[in-house]
């Protein structure tokens, strides 16, 4: 019995130094309630200033490119018509115009000697025109070469401002008909741009943009929307600049002022959880148990237009819902949290 006594003691004791469950930890976050309210959407795209008329600058003749300044072609700097952009250097065309100038010297020569035989009766008509019409067509042939010539040098076609696209360092062979840069010439500037597929519906004709740059900004409007999707999944989008822009080439930041919604669930984009199946929220779920803790469910979300550090969601979220606006990066399905008083 007292055997029996002594086990059952030390079985009490065993049980009673059984370590307790562990709690587990409270994470702290901040919630707002999700209500609906009037919500002005806003899209920010990436584009390009583009001139409302542009002139190609191009070389005529295949060769190696010699610039008439020593920089080079440089976006927005400003030209005239007809002034000397670059030159391109061919050995063979300047060869043409040297062999074109001493055949017309020569037949020249020929002629002058065949028209004084031809007045001193010494030489008969047939010859005399025979001549003449060598002298002439040796003339032509040079006065062709030399228009060839000229072919070598580049001029701006029109005044206006430069753009270039992919500048060519002085001494590389060109091709002929490569473009050098563009001419910019007067015209109401625009902003070329593309928008995903996916927020396509939302952008519009007529819709108010605002522009920046790190040292210009300036306002306008979307004038063109293209219907059809590229094969990079975006859409071109056209805005004209109101006012004073800046040189043609230069990126520009475009944030696209979407139409008003009316009756929308906005969270804060710092409540935003990214993972494999999209966006997702943390909303609050059920008591933990404890005083002021809950248990949090991961709900994934539709995104819709974003303004002033706010999204709109499109579903997945009900109106009453307690949100997790901070904290939210801690979280996992199911934890434990409290509300943050800091």
């Amino acid at each position: 019995m007292r055997r029996l006594a002594l086990a059952a003691l030390c079985l009490a004791l065993f049980a009673c130094e059984r370590p307790r469950p562990r709690e587990e930890p409270t994470i702290p976050v901040h919630t707002e309630v999700a209500r609906r309210v009037n919500f002005v959407p806003a899209l920010t795209l990436l584009g390009v200033v583009r001139a409302a008329q542009s002139i190609p600058v191009t070389a005529q003749q295949r060769g190696t490119i010699v610039y008439a300044g020593s920089s080079g072609l440089r976006t927005g700097v400003a030209v005239r018509k007809g002034e000397l952009l670059a030159e391109v250097r061919n050995d063979d065309v300047r060869f043409e115009q040297t062999q074109a100038r001493l055949q017309a010297e020569a037949a020249a020569a020929d002629f002058e000697r065949e028209r004084r035989g031809f007045e001193q009766g010494i030489v008969s008509s047939a010859q005399f025109n025979a001549a003449k019409v060598r002298a002439s067509l040796a003339r032509e042939q040079y006065n062709a070469a030399t228009r060839h010539v000229t072919t070598l040098r580049i001029v701006a076609p029109a005044g206006g401002t430069l753009v270039v696209t992919k500048a060519i360092p002085a001494g590389a062979a060109v091709d002929a008909a490569t473009v050098l840069a563009e001419i910019a010439t007067n015209g109401v500037p625009r902003v070329e741009s593309a928008v995903a597929a996916s927020e396509r519906a939302q952008i519009h004709p007529g819709l108010a943009v605002a522009f920046t740059t790190p040292e210009w900004s300036g306002k306008g409007t979307i004038t063109e929307v293209a219907s059809t999707i590229a094969d990079n999944g975006t859409a071109r989008v056209v805005a004209e600049i109101s006012g004073a822009s800046p040189a043609p080439g230069t990126g520009v930041e475009i944030r696209v002022e979407l139409d008003h919604r009316n009756d929308v669930l906005t969270v804060p984009e710092d409540a935003l959880v990214a993972g494999a199946d999209g966006a997702a929220v943390f909303v609050a779920a059920s008591s933990a148990g404890r005083a002021g803790t809950f248990r949090v469910k991961r709900v994934p979300v539709v995104l819709g237009g974003r303004a002033n550090g706010r999204v709109e969601i499109v579903s997945g979220l009900h109106d009453g819902d307690h949100v997790v606006v901070r904290g939210a990066e801690a979280l996992t399905d199911d934890a434990v949290a409290a509300e943050s008083g800091s």
